[in-house]
């Protein structure tokens, strides 16, 4: 064979591994928005003609199951998402392969306290996330209630049905802002807050898509949502705005090839192209509006006083957040918050209602044992129906059909709790309304 042969030979292969390259299909699961995912999708298509991107879109929460599920060889190429508790579920499940050097070198190991990337290089940092709130200017301007600042402002009076809040088990965002209020308030008092907000939501939305949607067109007034629903509604012109409510996470937004996936190699290509100069850049587009882990990339911000600082976000965010902690206890705090609000979100919402009216005429009329009624009833209400220090004994529950038996024993004993509560508490507030008639026909009484 002459060298010239061997050398188009050469060339044929070499021709033919590039199209096998480019003309493939990378797969990516993912809970981030279908408006969000199209901009990376059209982009990484153009760059690699022939190549095509399709996304698996579901609630990160079903992300262990979805991958085990499917055979190695037969799963998606890459993970991206917002909730850092998943990737750490997904490392600890032996779901992830090692990226090794990939992305931009301009991405730093840290930004302030936050660490970017994975220390065991299962999965890299694509941008940051923050938590807070969003609301509706003119829904809340036309009923007279004041913008909310902070978590607390939802649990007021003035909010009563005016809030939507979806729920951990089907949200992985929810979950991490409710280990925001559980990690700076504590266990006991932070789910009392956490219950207040859920008794003034009109709604538990199905998915978490449902509270920015359901706020920009003014279904309801407000509602807690990662940063970027909320600055991508504003920019596309909804009359809403968006707040970091303390206490808040910023948490880093990951990507990872899965282990057994279908096209590896074009797994590492997107992710490697989510984390170079241009795939960071698309971050900062109106219909996206994320904070980019490579600061370089803030230098093209032609509006730079209308786009969240990092350094301003991360001082108001909870320095000593632990994912670790928030990932061991996932579960349970989902079913908590199921069999406390979401299964009996009527009850909830009917008994913060009488209370709450019961507390306006107590505010011109008190009467201390009618007030010790009322105190008693949100006790009963506002409560965790386990303490902190039982948490060990359901962390870290596996898919084993000794550990989920144990949990579903335990979910059923916290809904006969509180049901059985709740109807204590109702027949509390019914006494102090009658102790406040009473009282009140005394006074009339010549």
């Amino acid at each position: 064979m002459t060298r010239r042969l061997l050398r188009l030979l050469a060339l044929v292969v070499a021709l033919l591994g590039a199209v096998s390259a480019h003309g493939e299909v990378i797969t990516v699961a993912s809970s981030l928005p279908k408006d969000f995912l199209a901009i990376y999708k059209h982009a990484i298509e153009a760059q690699y003609p022939g190549t095509r991107i399709q996304y698996v879109n579901f609630p990160a929460t079903h992300t262990v199951s979805f991958l085990r599920d499917r055979a190695p060889g037969n799963r998606p190429d890459v993970f991206w998402g917002s909730a850092p508790d998943i990737f750490l579920m997904l490392r600890r499940h032996d779901l992830l392969e090692p990226l090794g050097k990939i992305g931009d070198p301009g991405i730093p190991e840290y930004i302030g306290h936050l660490r970017i990337n994975d220390e065991n290089g299962f999965f890299k940092g694509q941008a940051l996330s923050g938590y807070g709130v969003m609301w509706n200017a003119r829904y809340l301007q036309a009923r007279g209630i004041p913008p909310p600042g902070n978590w607390q402002d939802l649990a007021q009076a003035a909010y009563f049905g005016h809030v939507v809040m979806s729920s951990p088990a089907r949200s992985s965002t929810i979950h991490v802002m409710l280990e925001a209020i559980l990690q700076d308030k504590g266990w006991q008092e932070g789910w009392a807050l956490i219950l207040r907000i859920a008794a003034n939501c009109g709604l538990i939305a199905e998915r978490s898509a449902g509270v920015p949607s359901s706020v920009s067109n003014g279904r309801f007034g407000a509602g807690p949502v990662v940063d970027f629903l909320g600055l991508s509604a504003r920019q596309a012109g909804n009359p809403v705005a968006f707040t970091y409510a303390r206490p808040t996470v910023v948490s880093v937004a990951n990507i990872a090839l899965i282990k057994g996936a279908r096209n590896p190699l074009g797994g590492k290509r997107f992710i490697d192209f989510t984390l170079s100069a241009a795939g960071q850049a698309l971050l900062l587009r109106p219909e996206i509006g994320r904070l980019p882990v490579r600061p370089a990339t803030y230098a093209s911000l032609k509006d730079a006083a209308s786009y969240p600082q990092i350094d301003d976000v991360l001082a108001q965010a909870i320095v000593d957040y632990d994912p670790q902690v928030s990932e061991t206890r996932y579960r349970i705090v989902a079913a908590i918050f199921d069999q406390l609000i979401t299964y009996r979100h009527q009850d909830l919402v009917d008994l913060n209602r009488l209370i709450q009216q019961t507390r306006q005429i107590l505010a011109t009329h008190p009467d201390p044992l009618a007030e010790a009624d009322i105190e008693n009833a949100q006790a009963l209400v506002f409560s965790p129906p386990i303490s902190e220090k039982r948490l060990p004994e359901l962390q870290n529950i596996s898919d084993a059909p000794a550990d989920i038996a144990r949990l579903a024993a335990y979910e059923a004993a916290w809904g006969t709790l509180a049901k059985t509560r709740y109807a204590q508490a109702r027949l509390l507030v019914e006494q102090a309304q009658t102790r406040i008639r009473q009282s009140k026909s005394e006074i009339k009484r010549p």
